[in-house]
């Protein structure tokens, strides 16, 4: 067993409410109760590998089969059931494809059933031929599953998985969620202070808007049924073995996949580590990271399940991986921000100017214009106004600092020169809709 997971947690680098260790189906470490659950957020991709690889043992499909050959309406003929089960299907993802028509219907609320008719883009590239994460062929998995088997996907998956794999508090989210824990993110990183994620209007999109998709993310666990699951015998052998070996493009060459837990392939809903007999899944909802991992080879599940987006959880994972860490910078705009705060505008300043080549900090528009925003939403406008002024100067060629600084110039009174930044911002990119929406009402 690899202790130092164990002493991070003591330390108190990772901020997880649980974490269960086996050995040969042996707990060996647990920590909090067997029944607090938790969103799983990607963990749930393997669950629906399972459910359509028990359809195909019945015989009710062949993974080779077009999607088309179930849902007339798709409109990608040539991607098939393996191709969505190894992210090799070239689909767009649920942002790409809802993110737009929220813009315009912020109060809409997807299912499963939107997909089809919502997919409009072009392929990312030929079906087979690349590899390229994937939530919503996942999603449309689900779908298969309902359509094939008769059964909603949620009653589905208690009949032929949960129930069978003795996952006696394991469920897909609704709308009551029995002992599942609540979801906390960073309110404001400046300030550091957590709230739960159902407060944060920035992820609204994920928490309300596409809450209800189902398939890639949405199951609900606990650390001792994640166990059962890994026991379980819910496939026949060579099905356990086709999804579990690392699939193959078009060419015949091997998936290769090279994330944050470094280089591997990928099965049939699972990751596959290079070199090892570890196969594993993340899972990242907002609030919430899951880590399954089961080292094959020496008959070991690694479950760690938490609920505070814990900053030093990817460390957790890549120790154990045996991945060397790697040299991190740090942020420059964080201290600025919390300067800023404590001492005003001229030592922030002056602190960002003596710090701006210093090669141990990084420094990012994105989280410059996060931190400015931040500041807006918690009215230090003053200080707000100084953030994102900075960030159109050292940014100028983004369209977005424009429009970030004209919200907060509009938020504390200043009419005229957001005018002026909403107009820049416009120019820069005519598709900002919501910025044209906002000059319409106050420009004389």
């Amino acid at each position: 067993m690899r202790l130092f997971i164990i002493l991070i947690f003591l330390c108190g680098h990772v901020r997880a409410q649980t974490i269960l260790v086996a050995e040969k189906g042996k707990v060996i470490v647990r920590q909090q109760s067997d029944t607090v659950a938790f969103q799983l957020g990607s963990v749930s991709k393997t669950f629906t590998a399972v459910a359509v690889l028990q359809l195909e043992e019945k015989g009710k499909i062949h993974l080779n089969d077009p999607l088309v050959k179930y849902f007339s309406a798709f409109p990608y003929p040539d991607i098939t059931i393996y191709h969505l089960l190894t992210h090799t299907s070239g689909l767009p993802d649920k942002e790409e494809i809802f993110l737009p028509y929220l813009a315009q219907h912020p109060d809409t609320v997807f299912t499963n059933k939107d997909i089809i008719p919502a997919l409009k883009k072009p392929l990312a590239f030929t079906p087979g031929t690349a590899w390229r994460y994937n939530n919503i062929g996942f999603a449309l998995l689900a779908s298969l599953v309902e359509k094939v088997s008769g059964q909603p996907f949620a009653k589905y998956m208690q009949q032929h998985v949960f129930q069978p794999a003795g996952m006696q508090h394991t469920y897909l989210l609704g709308d009551k969620n029995p002992g599942m824990v609540t979801g906390y993110l960073v309110r404001a990183h400046y300030s550091g202070e957590l709230q739960p994620i159902d407060s944060s209007k920035r992820l609204r999109p994920w928490t309300y808007n596409m809450r209800k998709l189902y398939g890639p993310t949405n199951v609900i666990s606990t650390p001792l049924d994640l166990l059962h699951y890994h026991l379980s015998k819910l496939l026949k052998p060579a099905s356990i073995h086709k999804m579990l070996s690392p699939a193959h493009l078009a060419n015949g060459s091997r998936i290769e996949t090279d994330g944050e837990f470094g280089k591997g392939s990928y099965g049939l809903g699972w990751f596959i580590q290079s070199d090892t007999n570890i196969v594993m899944h993340t899972g990242r909802e907002p609030g919430f990271f899951t880590f399954y991992c089961r080292d094959l080879a020496h008959d070991k599940t690694i479950i760690i399940l938490d609920n505070t987006e814990s900053p030093g959880f990817g460390s957790v994972v890549r120790r154990y991986l045996g991945m060397p860490e790697p040299v991190y910078k740090k942020s420059l705009f964080l201290p600025y921000a919390k300067i800023l705060l404590a001492k005003g505008p001229d030592a922030a300043i002056t602190f960002f100017n003596q710090y701006k080549s210093d090669s141990t900090y990084f420094t990012n528009e994105m989280e410059l214009n996060e931190l400015g925003l931040e500041l807006l939403d918690d009215h230090h406008e003053t200080a707000a106004l100084e953030a994102l002024k900075l960030c159109t100067i050292l940014y100028p060629d983004s369209w977005n600092t424009y429009d970030s600084y004209g919200k907060a110039l509009l938020q504390s009174g200043q009419k005229k020169e957001a005018i002026l930044m909403y107009e820049k911002s416009v120019k820069m990119n005519p598709q900002n809709e919501p910025a044209k929406k906002i000059l319409a009402t106050i420009t004389p």
